[in-house]
């Protein structure tokens, strides 16, 4: 694409919280390479608070789930009425694309090969090809050098809210500084099983780390019994018990960050905080935690078939997330 860009670039990825997440690569770049490019962002409501008010963002055009046509029609007309000359569809599916295509009319996107539902039918420019496992930090770097910015590295940053900050160190100051354990992930063959969970916290507990269980809402009832093993002990429940932000002030304080492929672990990799991931059927390459000092556990696959996160045995990542903590304890 040509490299002389527009004043104003709209920025398309709806969610979900670890793609918005990681697709701040592309923001952070052009405010860091092509400072007078004023940055929009269209984005869901679940994941708002990372780019609202975000240094690199001078515009958010919130499109609310469940809102309807009249909803969509107005976050259309505000998008439109700020003369975007070119939007990013970093989303690669129908609706970003089709959003993508009304708000702005010139669009770039992801490759024929990368791209879903079609998507890239209404993108009249595409980043160059590139293999679909590489991390998707490293795809979202291809539309930063597809804009002309060459040489620029991958910085992610999360914006600060002082009010979760002192929230989340009054927790710390209280009870320690935590390893976090966050229950759930969205897709349940991500999901470890919840009594693993338990076995993991417990077996922290009896280490003497202190122990923060987080996780959504939505994971409360089907994680009882990881809940269960908050007994006061070491062991603390904040399952859906913090927002996003104040979730995101305690990954910045915390020692370690264990959970499976789901957003707040990428959250706690954007903020440098080491993690140990636990992956089953999705590919670590692709979607692990971005950075250094990482650690990622797979389960084996058995008789070929894709591996299971019933494949991960409690004391095999015992002995992973006591490794890092070693580590972490280094100088």
């Amino acid at each position: 694409m040509s490299h002389e860009l527009p004043d104003k670039i709209l920025l398309v990825r709806l969610g979900a919280i670890g793609d918005v997440a990681n697709a701040l690569v592309v923001a952070n770049a052009l405010a860091d390479e092509r400072p007078r490019v004023r940055v929009g962002w269209a984005v869901h409501d679940q994941a708002l608070p990372l780019v609202e008010g975000h240094p690199s963002v001078a515009r958010v055009h919130l499109w609310k789930r469940g809102s309807g046509l009249r909803g969509l029609r107005a976050t259309l007309r505000a998008a439109r009425s700020e003369g975007y000359g070119l939007a990013v569809d970093l989303q690669r599916i129908l609706k970003s694309a089709w959003f993508a295509r009304r708000a702005a009319g010139r669009v770039l996107g992801f490759d024929r090969r990368r791209a879903k539902e079609f998507s890239w039918l209404l993108a009249q420019e595409h980043v160059a090809p590139q293999d679909p496992g590489a991390h998707m930090v490293e795809q979202y770097m291809g539309f930063v050098r597809a804009l002309g910015i060459e040489g620029a590295r991958p910085r992610r940053s999360l914006p600060r809210d002082e009010s979760a900050e002192a929230v989340a160190a009054t927790w710390v100051e209280r009870h320690g500084q935590p390893v976090l354990v966050n229950v759930g992930a969205s897709k349940p063959e991500n999901r470890w099983p919840p009594e693993r969970f338990a076995e993991l916290a417990r077996a922290l507990a009896d280490r003497g780390e202190v122990v923060a269980l987080t996780g959504g809402p939505a994971d409360r009832e089907p994680f009882q019994a990881a809940l269960d093993a908050a007994d006061g002990k070491g062991v603390h429940d904040r399952v859906g018990r913090t927002s996003l932000r104040e979730l995101i002030a305690l990954e910045r304080r915390a020692k370690l960050f264990v959970g499976c492929d789901t957003g707040p672990m990428h959250l706690a990799a954007a903020v440098a905080t080491p993690v140990v991931a636990l992956f089953g059927p999705a590919d670590p390459r692709r979607t692990g935690p971005y950075g250094t000092g990482h650690r990622v556990l797979r389960a084996k696959s058995v008789g070929g078939r894709a591996p299971t996160m019933d494949g991960l045995d409690t004391a095999r990542v015992v002995a992973e997330v006591e490794a890092a903590l070693v580590d972490r304890a280094r100088p």
